[in-house]
């Protein structure tokens, strides 16, 4: 339990809670007390490496709760809720258990740590009194988890073999992946700001079943649902590029069968990207740019000058009224189009994660997926070329496009500005205050702008868009 920590690691300290929350871990030094002290690598999933990391260090099994919000803006630790699961009595040396009633009568060598706990019971029993307590609030939620996904395999049937990975740990998100005596199901919780993933999920996965995983069961109350797991491997895996082409595929052939739901699906407030929806967009956000640029303080990059500003905007008006033209009927798309949760199989592809569900045109999603392909690609002399033109075989059978590489060069560029405003963030403000959000702004205008000047100088396939 020495304090030296590796400069590339993240440090947590844990409130480790036990039998129905009555004690928690202490350890024990120089006639003080202190919380657990975790390290995990920065950047990682923190309930799925906390979960091993106290299992490794103190032999016990756990789950995780969520963050304790930090009080005090002076205060650097972090700590988190962990309960252990009753599987043994396990004290680890040179530690015990206190209750937590009385964990303010010993000494703590830093008051940080007593002040966590004492912060997260307050949040607690405030919650609790005015009956707001989030789903995954209150320790003890596993255990009625664990029944419910139980009952939602038994008709398969398939039974719980007592092992699991918590992948995410909120008060109102979840993913745990539950292990049975034969494959493997996926309990999945969301919240604010994505709780609109719940009802869009139930619904896609009913009506686009072919290309999304069976839901198994709901719970509405947690915005939640069970399914199975998908048994493929991650397109971000995949050895053979031709899994990265039947996805394209997949994707055509699932935009295709989507045309008749958009407007359930626009209902269920998936991101709106339409057309006319994009052009309403077009002049405020490009004022919002103007003001982001003159703000810049670093002189790399360089600013976007304002003519530079106002002939991108002209350029990204006059691209979207060219695919108007076109008359390309509205489909569901996935504006984070991730190849982590594009699933292939050997016949078929599986798309997972609709928190970024989207209506709008459908080359926006495919220049998402060659994006991502990019990044990916270990060599690109091995890139399966037969990408694009699968894609658009699919489209070509139910939309007549007068110049399809052509109009996909103008779907990559639009793709970015559609990313911009399809949230809120860049009309309430959010830009202005917060510094990071501004970098990003300025840096998907500039994204924009190299594809621009690319179009300008006649791209007319997609390797002369990613050149």
């Amino acid at each position: 339990m020495g304090m030296s920590v590796p400069a590339n690691m993240e440090v947590w300290r844990v409130v480790l809670l036990r039998r129905n929350a009555c004690e928690f871990l202490v350890f024990e030094a120089d006639s003080t007390l202190r919380l657990p002290t975790v390290e995990i690598p920065p950047f990682s999933r923190v309930a799925l490496e906390l979960n091993a990391r106290i299992k490794t260090l103190w032999g016990l099994e756990v789950y995780s709760l969520y963050p304790v919000p930090s009080v005090d803006a002076s205060q650097t630790a972090r700590y988190h809720v962990v309960e252990a699961l009753p599987f043994g009595e396990v004290t680890p040396e040179t530690a015990r258990w206190i209750s937590l009633c009385e964990g303010g009568d010993f000494l703590f060598s830093d008051r940080s740590d007593i002040a966590a706990v004492r912060t997260w019971l307050a949040s607690l029993s405030e919650r609790n009194a005015n009956g707001g307590l989030r789903p995954f609030e209150k320790p003890g939620w596993y255990f009625a988890l664990k029944e419910l996904v139980q009952d939602a395999v038994r008709k398969i049937p398939l039974t719980l073999n007592g092992n699991f990975l918590q992948f995410t740990a909120g008060t109102s998100c979840s993913l745990i992946r539950f292990e049975t005596n034969r494959e493997a199901v996926w309990f999945k919780a969301v919240g604010e700001p994505n709780s609109r993933e719940f009802p869009l999920t139930i619904l896609l996965s009913s009506r686009l079943q072919d290309y999304l995983p069976r839901i198994l069961a709901t719970q509405p109350h947690w915005n939640a649902w069970i399914m199975p797991a998908v048994p493929g491997i991650p397109l971000s895996e995949a050895e053979d590029p031709s899994l990265w082409s039947h996805a394209a595929r997949d994707l055509a052939r699932l935009q295709i069968a989507s045309v008749e739901i958009v407007s359930d699906v626009l209902d269920l407030q998936a991101r709106d990207v339409r057309t006319e929806t994009l052009l309403a967009r077009v002049q405020p956000f490009f004022a919002l740019v103007r003001t982001l640029m003159e703000q810049q303080t670093t002189s790399t990059p360089p600013r976007l000058s304002l003519s530079e500003l106002l002939a991108l905007e002209s350029n990204t008006r006059d691209a979207l009224l060219a695919l108007q033209r076109e008359q390309v009927p509205d489909t569901v798309g996935n504006l984070d189009l991730n190849p982590d949760n594009v699933i292939a199989l050997p016949q078929s592809t599986v798309f997972l994660d609709w928190a970024e569900a989207s209506v709008g045109h459908p080359f926006f999603s495919l220049a998402h997926l060659l994006e991502h392909r990019r990044a990916c690609e270990r060599n690109p002399a091995d890139r399966d070329d037969r990408l694009v033109p699968m894609y658009l075989a699919e489209c070509m059978k139910h939309w007549n496009l007068s110049n399809p590489n052509r109009i996909l060069c103008l779907g990559v560029f639009l793709a970015v500005f559609a990313h911009a405003v399809s949230t809120d963030a860049w009309r309430d403000g959010s830009a202005l205050r917060d510094s990071r959000l501004a970098g990003y702004y300025r840096s998907l205008t500039r994204r924009m702008k190299s594809y621009a000047d690319r179009l300008r100088s006649g791209a007319s396939c997609i390797s002369e868009m990613f050149c």
